[in-house]
C-alpha cells in the first residue's frame, strides 16, 4: 500500500494508476478524512473473503459450549467483558457472530459496530452494578404521571 496526495493524484493520475498493480493506494487530503483507491477485483475478493471468515467462524462456534469457551479468550480485545457475567458473556458472542454473519451476507458492517458499542454499554451498566437491579422493579398496573425529578 502506497500514499499519496490528493494533490499529487490529480497532477500524476497515471503513475498513482500504475500504482494499483502493487496494492491500494491511500489518498490524503488536507483538512479531510484519508480516501482509499483500489481495483474493483482485489477489493470483492477481499469483501468476499471476509463474508466467508464470518461464515466459517460463526458455523463453527454456534455451539453453546464452544461459545462459552469463547467468551474466555474474549478479553483481549473486548477487556470490558470481564464486567459481564457467564451468561451476558455467552450471549455477547452468540450476537456477535450471529449480527457478523448476517453482515457479511449483506456486505456492510455498521451494524456489528453498533453490536459490540451496545455490549460495551452493557457492560458499563454492570460495572456500575445496574444488572441486579432489574428484579427489583416493581411495574405500576397503569401508567401513572410522576414529576419530573429535574424540577427539584
Amino acid at each position: 500500500m502506497s500514499t499519496v496526495t490528493l494533490s499529487e493524484l490529480l497532477r500524476n493520475l497515471n503513475e498513482v494508476i500504475d500504482r494499483l498493480d502493487e496494492g491500494d493506494v491511500v489518498l490524503t487530503r488536507r483538512g479531510g478524512e484519508a480516501l482509499r483507491l483500489s481495483k474493483e477485483r482485489s477489493a470483492s475478493q477481499e469483501h468476499e473473503m471476509v463474508g466467508a471468515l464470518a461464515q466459517l467462524i460463526g458455523a463453527i462456534v454456534m455451539d453453546e459450549a464452544v461459545a462459552g469457551r469463547l467468551a474466555e479468550t474474549l478479553q483481549e480485545p473486548f477487556p470490558w467483558i470481564e464486567f459481564l457475567d457467564g451468561p451476558a458473556r455467552t450471549q455477547f458472542v452468540g450476537d456477535f457472530l450471529r449480527t457478523a454473519r448476517a453482515c457479511a451476507s449483506v456486505g456492510r458492517f455498521e451494524r456489528l459496530g453498533i453490536e459490540v458499542a451496545n455490549w460495551r454499554e452493557t457492560a458499563v451498566a454492570y460495572s456500575l452494578g445496574l444488572h441486579d437491579r432489574r428484579d427489583q422493579l416493581d411495574y405500576l398496573p397503569e401508567g401513572a404521571e410522576v414529576e419530573d425529578p429535574r424540577a427539584s
